[in-house]
């Protein structure tokens, strides 16, 4: 591979996962005309910074939107742009995924692919394959606003507990190719692989559908449950994993387990236009809170509270210095939380709702 500073934007090969970037790289550029680059040795987390990617995907995207039904991969030239010098280029695969938004999404979300057909793996962390991707799923102005009000589900639980997926924000742009390399754009974000997570939390993903709540750490779970019922989400179970990761955490042996949420469209905090709770859940709307959560002891309960209650500014804090949410849509993320939190000054009213519901 040739880098080249006289080039529009220098190239950089990806070896099997994005991330790897050689610091060096930049010095070298300035000192050197040209230069050849056989292996990249530097791995830079991507989730470490808050700052939007900027990132363009040239594909057919007709050709995506007519087959995503069909679960193949489909080949995309993928460009992030690092700063106004400096990009990285590369040839992936997509494919769209998810259920309910595969079929209603013009823009459905999709596995972006690092490695094109019968490229190796490298062993960990190149070894992490592929990536969700969270699109704005159509082009109005109301699903720019969904896609950002999600991306704020994940950084809150990122406060309340550090054995959660990290997300980073992305302004996507699409060229495509079978409608005259017609530019289309939106916001996206990128949600942490489950291996990446599982090595930074020293864990392991455990895929068992078969695991209740008494196969959960107590505390992790209340938070966790907690937590779910703060944003108000019901689409989600422990048993079958539905929208939950299941980790094994070292230390805890077989009971020990610790579950990780992700996917928060149907939260009462998104307020999607399309989310409906399940009829026998006896609530009416996303936005009425259901604790779907284990029954537990007053002091458990308590406990749980406490734990949430001690970032009620950090979260706060974290919503009104978001900046790409409009003012409009921020105040009732800000609204819906403070209901929560009023209720939880209320200790009695608040376990008397989470007991009304528990499992």
């Amino acid at each position: 591979m040739i880098i080249s500073p006289r080039a529009p934007c220098s190239m950089l090969f990806l070896m099997g996962f994005l991330w790897l970037v050689p610091c060096s790289l930049y010095s070298q550029l300035e000192q050197l005309h040209v230069r050849q680059v056989d292996t990249i040795t530097t791995f830079i987390d991507p989730f470490d910074v808050t700052d939007p990617m900027h990132i363009t995907l040239t594909l057919d995207l007709k050709k995506y939107q007519r087959e995503k039904y069909k679960g193949e991969y489909l080949p995309v030239h993928f460009r992030y742009d690092i700063n106004d010098t400096l990009c990285v280029e590369k040839e992936m695969r997509l494919k769209a995924r998810g259920t309910f938004r595969r079929s209603h999404c013009n823009m459905a979300p999709f596995w972006l692919n690092f490695r094109t057909a019968g490229e190796k793996d490298e062993g960990s962390p190149a070894a992490i394959k592929r990536i969700k991707i969270v699109t704005h799923c159509k082009g109005s102005e109301a699903y720019e606003e969904y896609v950002l009000k999600e991306y704020l589900c994940y950084r809150i639980y990122n406060i309340i507990s550090p054995i959660s997926y990290r997300a980073r924000l992305i302004r996507m742009t699409y060229v495509d190719t079978g409608r005259k390399n017609r530019i289309t754009g939106g916001w996206a974000f990128m949600i942490e692989p489950e291996n990446m997570l599982a090595q930074r939390t020293d864990g392991i993903v455990i895929k068992r559908d078969d695991l209740g709540f008494n196969r959960m750490q107590p505390d992790k779970l209340d938070v966790f449950s907690l937590f779910q019922y703060m944003v108000g989400n019901s689409d989600y179970s422990v048993y079958g994993r539905h929208n939950v990761k299941i980790l094994g955490l070292p230390g805890f042996g077989s009971r020990g387990y610790t579950p990780v949420p992700y996917d928060f469209d149907y939260t009462g905090l998104v307020n999607t236009y399309y989310a409906v709770p399940d009829e026998n859940l006896g609530i009416t709307s996303v936005r009425e809170r259901c604790y779907l959560g284990p029954c537990r002891n007053d002091e458990a309960f308590l406990a749980a509270i406490a734990h949430i209650n001690q970032y009620r500014e950090d979260i706060f804090q974290l919503v009104n210095s978001f900046e790409y949410l409009d003012q409009k849509n921020k105040k009732e993320v800000i609204t819906y939380l403070e209901d929560y939190f009023i209720l939880a000054g209320s200790l009695n009213a608040l376990t008397y709702s989470l007991k009304r519901t528990c499992r």
